[in-house]
């Protein structure tokens, strides 16, 4: 089996996290004030379309950290299929086919992202370069920055999903201004909680991408 290369993918990967990561400091810095206009919206200060126009810049930063956190998504997948078929070729029988590392994404427990990390914790270890036979390569160490993205990225935000669905399908899902309104002025301060996770989340998965790539292209030997 001919191997693929990792090293371009690699870099997209961080790029566009990293345009995810500055989107959602912008929304987050824009989310202050949008709260602000969303309480004078409220208490009949400013009109709707003065409230409207308000979060027109708000609205604009999270439709583009949507578009590259899809992108980022989408390469993603696509470097770790290349990654576990790699290792695969080197004869390392991992527990996960490379196609968990496609569609692990999309499988129960979904929002918790336990099997994209599990598959990413073994091909950390498959991707060990001084291991030459055998199975001495699971006994490699683990990458504590994983387990950061995966607390940070995959439990803590099911914690603040719990608090916000209700309101934020109420808002969003029927059109109701007053309840987009509210929504929210009274999340605000999750929702700045949640950039905060987003963003170290996003900073351990551009280590972590960083990190395996380089430990990986010592196994391949890839130019």
């Amino acid at each position: 089996m001919p191997l693929r290369r990792v090293r371009g993918l690699s870099t997209a990967v961080v790029v566009l996290v990293a345009a995810a990561v500055l989107g959602t400091v912008a929304a987050t810095i824009l989310s202050f004030s949008a709260a602000s206009d969303a309480g004078d919206f409220l208490d009949g200060s400013i009109s709707q379309d003065d409230f409207e126009s308000a979060i027109g810049p708000l609205n604009a930063a999270q439709l583009i950290t949507g578009v590259a956190t899809l992108a980022a998504g989408i390469v993603t997948i696509i470097w770790l299929y290349r990654i576990a078929s790699n290792v695969r070729a080197f004869g390392r029988q991992t527990t996960f086919r490379p196609l968990f590392a496609i569609f692990g994404w999309f499988l129960p427990p979904f929002v918790l992202y336990i099997i994209p990390f599990l598959v990413s914790r073994e091909l950390w270890k498959a991707s060990e370069p001084g291991v030459v036979e055998g199975n001495d390569w699971k006994r490699a160490g683990e990458n504590p920055v994983l387990w950061m993205w995966f607390i940070t990225y995959g439990v803590l935000p099911v914690v603040i999903f719990a608090f916000q669905a209700s309101s934020i399908a109420g808002g969003l899902g029927t059109g109701d201004i007053d309840a987009l309104a509210e929504t929210i002025e009274d999340f605000g301060a999750l929702g700045v909680i949640a950039g905060v996770l987003t963003v170290i989340a996003g900073g351990a998965w551009i280590i972590f991408v960083r990190t395996l790539t380089d430990r990986h292209i010592q196994l391949t030997r890839e130019s």
